[in-house]
């Protein structure tokens, strides 16, 4: 027969486990999946939850350019924190329904697990202190800016993501960002009045999130106007022309099937908000040819640039 010192025994231990399950259940969670970067434009294992449909918030730049207003690095991190409480479930407040266009020099870009990528501006004189963030989505919207930022760097698909692993540049871009003022509460501390990293003290919690809009070199018109802090309430209208040179356009051809071409030569391009310098090295689809002329897709716009500036006559 069973003795009734072991029936106590064990029923003492079944208690125990019983009692014990939640914290086994805590401290016994399946670890986060690896991330590997397949290509720009996709990714597999990557997770995020914070914030997420601010994140990816697919509203485009107004159409009016007064309610887009330029800042540099420093000016945004001289921002204070919004002040309001906020979540990891937080839609956007009113203070981040503002647009900017932040021109700065790249100083940093990552891979994140979420799939983002994580670019560091910095001021474009490199005389003042601060940095920002810009962030860039993996969803379709974003693949050609993302091709395009990847070809700035030394990345190798397929890679898999770590903390500190920060691509090398191949060579020194200064760009101007456009997108809404994003508060990343997760990098805010214990409250919304601070705007500096708990992990890095030179880089504000404010950020560009997402960009909607990435050009190489600052915007062709307007002047600097000082920087409005983001507040509760109506967003004020600020007259900054930044330019009013239209994107060439032509019909998107549905017969010819794209191909890819390589600039080996710097090519400039009159973008909506101002002009942009392709350098060499960037990978754009071909929509059609005639003659010298190639018209090609950059940043879900069509442009005419010369063969000659291309790899099509020199493979």
């Amino acid at each position: 027969m069973i003795s009734q010192y072991f029936i106590r025994r064990t029923g003492r231990a079944i208690g125990l486990a019983l009692l014990l399950a939640p914290f086994n259940q805590i401290f016994s969670r399946e670890p986060k999946p690896t991330v590997i970067f397949t290509s720009e434009c996709s990714c597999e294992g990557d997770h995020a939850e914070s914030r997420w449909q601010a994140k990816t918030d697919l509203a485009e730049p107004p159409a009016d350019q007064s309610q887009i207003q330029r800042i540099t690095p420093s000016e945004m991190y001289a921002w204070a924190g919004p002040g309001v409480p906020m979540t990891r479930k937080q839609d956007r407040i009113p203070a981040e329904q503002r647009w900017y266009a932040v021109t700065g020099s790249v100083v940093q870009i990552r891979a994140e697990e979420d799939a983002d990528i994580h670019v560091i501006l910095a001021d474009a004189t490199g005389e003042a202190p601060g940095n920002v963030v810009v962030e860039i989505p993996l969803e379709a919207r974003w693949c050609p800016m993302r091709t395009t930022i990847f070809s700035w760097t030394n990345a190798s698909f397929p890679f898999e993501t770590r903390r500190g692993n920060d691509f090398g540049l191949l060579r020194a871009q200064i760009v101007t960002v456009i997108g809404k003022a994003f508060y990343d509460v997760d990098h805010s501390g214990k409250g919304t009045k601070n705007n500096r990293r708990n992990y890095d003290e030179k880089l504000a919690v404010w950020e560009i999130h997402p960009v909607m809009q990435i050009q190489l070199g600052a915007v062709s018109a307007g002047k600097t106007v000082p920087a409005v802090q983001p507040k509760a309430g109506p967003m004020p209208a600020v007259s900054v022309p930044l330019s009013q040179s239209p994107a060439t356009l032509i019909p998107q051809s549905t017969h010819a099937p794209e191909q890819a071409i390589t600039l080996i030569r710097p090519v400039m391009v009159a973008l909506r908000y101002g002009q942009a310098l392709l350098q060499p090295g960037i990978k754009l689809a071909v929509v059609e040819r005639r003659g010298a002329t190639v018209w090609v897709r950059y940043m879900d716009q069509t442009y005419p640039i010369p063969v000659s500036s291309t790899n099509l006559d020199h493979e």
